[in-house]
């Protein structure tokens, strides 16, 4: 059944859809009165809805069949910012796997910069696509995607986890087999990526002088998406 995002404000009697989501509902996938959809808040509310009206701008609800589903343990992906379109295939796929946030870095031996005007286009942007993915997958948590940070200026400001894990092309780096187990029990976990070329040395000192625990992930070295979806996919396959 389509999707369609109704915002937590306006969750409430009488339901309805507007702006790009009426427009979706009405013009491109071209619902008709009576039709039946699933409307979700991007908070964990979900419910069956049959269209009862229709007008220029918006599209009439009534709702039946409301559910909650529990978020359940939360995984970060925090991951330099590779080059072309590979990072907004980075967000539909981790959103399809189940994060609930991604954080964009930039990194010394990144290739992108972002700044100014470009930070608030790159982030709408990135966040439609993170709604488009949880519409299509059936995610009722809408994961946020969080403007793009300097990668040291982050390292001092982010939030604090129960676990955090670094892919890690390092000595100290421990098998991922290994490290799964000290999942059990964790209700946040924070999974970094480094960019395109990896992190510099400057930068793996930082992260060693933090809290994350580097992981290996294999005898070859993969690209960025490919490593963000080999260890989410990990991390989310063993708690679940």
């Amino acid at each position: 059944m389509d999707r369609f995002w109704i915002s937590p404000a306006e969750w409430k009697p009488p339901f309805s859809l507007s702006g790009e989501e009426a427009h979706h509902c009405r013009r491109v996938m071209r619902k008709r009165v009576g039709d039946s959809i699933c409307v979700f808040d991007g908070r964990g509310r979900s419910a069956q809805a049959e269209i009862s009206g229709l007008s220029a701008n918006e599209v009439l609800l009534e709702i039946s069949e409301e559910k909650f589903s529990e978020r359940g343990v939360q995984v970060e992906l925090a991951v330099g910012i590779p080059k072309g379109k590979t990072f907004d295939l980075i967000i539909q796929k981790s959103v399809e796997l189940g994060v609930s946030r991604i954080q964009p870095l930039m990194t010394d031996q990144g290739m992108v910069r972002i700044d100014g005007k470009d930070v608030v286009k790159k982030n709408e942007k990135w966040n439609r696509l993170a709604l488009e993915a949880s519409k299509q997958c059936g995610q009722d948590w809408l994961p946020e995607v969080l403007p793009p940070r300097s990668f040291s200026e982050w390292l001092q400001v982010r939030e604090s986890a129960d676990l955090e894990l670094v892919a890690a092309l390092t000595e100290e780096s421990q098998p991922l087999r290994d490290v799964l187990p000290r999942l059990d029990g964790k209700g946040s976990i924070r999974v970094l990526i480094g960019p395109e070329g990896d992190f510099s040395a400057s930068e793996y000192q930082k992260i060693s002088a933090e809290s994350f625990l580097p992981v290996s992930l294999g005898d070859l070295v993969l690209r960025v998406d490919t490593a963000a979806f080999y260890l989410i996919s990990n991390v989310l396959c063993y708690i679940r």
